[in-house]
């Protein structure tokens, strides 16, 4: 065990090099196949059906520097590689308590081995290795003092939307003002689609005022209290506001016309 801990985990002789992954994808597949019921990400509580009560697997954050991309494809293919000990590790018949996934694809498995691969640092900087570039066949977005933008898609907890407003009126605000940079907090509701009606467009100067929001150590807990009132869901950095109304494209009856009988 302590020679393969030595060689990253990788089994002596073992060549295996996964194809390239995106880790955007990667992190919404970490949802999908359930990672965060048992694996914490600092940064990213929400990932966990509730706050804070991650299973028994390893911590992650920072993982990404401790490991090559061949050993976390290993350690998703066959959990029983490395064995790790510790309570709730292994279970009573020797085997790790972490399910395979047979049916996992391939691209699937690469967008995870990608996103496990960007968790370098502590906090959320994460959230930065791959920030969204508008489509160019889409109308321009309008321009302002914000050019990158920290959305989160959720759903208020059932109860607690009166004490999530009163939180941001009272602290939540001021708190988040606190950053330099941090030019605008927007939220809106989308019943048109399946899913989260919620959407938070948070907005930045330039990339140095998202970076020191993103590494400042005050940020987790901001972050946890945010996420204290809602369930679950991901964080994405956008170049340009991903909500916007398109002019060319809205209008309103003429005054004149909505008065003719």
């Amino acid at each position: 065990m302590d020679d393969l801990h030595r060689s990253g985990g990788v089994p002596p002789g073992w060549h295996f090099t996964p194809p390239p992954g995106d880790p955007v994808a990667g992190r919404r597949a970490f949802i999908r196949w359930g990672c965060s019921a048992c694996h914490a990400v600092a940064g990213e509580p929400s990932f966990a059906a509730k706050p804070g009560q991650q299973g028994v697997g390893p911590e992650l954050t920072g993982m990404g520097s401790h490991h090559p991309p061949a050993y976390f494809a290993e350690a998703i293919l066959n959990p029983d590689a490395v064995l790790v000990e510790g309570p709730g590790y292994i279970g009573p018949d020797g085997h790790s308590v972490m399910p395979a996934y047979p049916e996992m694809t391939l691209a699937d498995l690469a967008d995870l081995v990608a996103y496990l691969r960007s968790l370098t640092a502590g906090g959320m900087r994460h959230v930065l290795s791959a920030i969204e570039q508008p489509p160019a066949a889409l109308p321009p977005p309008p321009t302002g003092p914000a050019t990158r933008f920290y959305v989160q898609v959720y759903d208020v907890e059932d109860g607690r939307l009166d004490d999530f407003e009163t939180w941001l009126r009272d602290e939540g605000f001021a708190a988040f003002f606190g950053y330099p940079g941090l030019v605008s907090i927007e939220t809106w509701v989308d019943r048109a689609h399946a899913g989260a009606p919620f959407t938070t467009i948070i907005g930045f100067t330039d990339d140095k005022a998202i970076r020191n929001f993103v590494d400042d150590p005050r940020t987790d807990d901001l972050g946890a209290r945010f996420d204290s009132f809602i369930g679950p869901h991901e964080h994405r950095v956008f170049a340009s506001s991903p909500l916007y109304r398109v002019p060319a494209l809205s209008a309103e009856r003429p005054a004149e016309a909505a008065a003719t009988p």
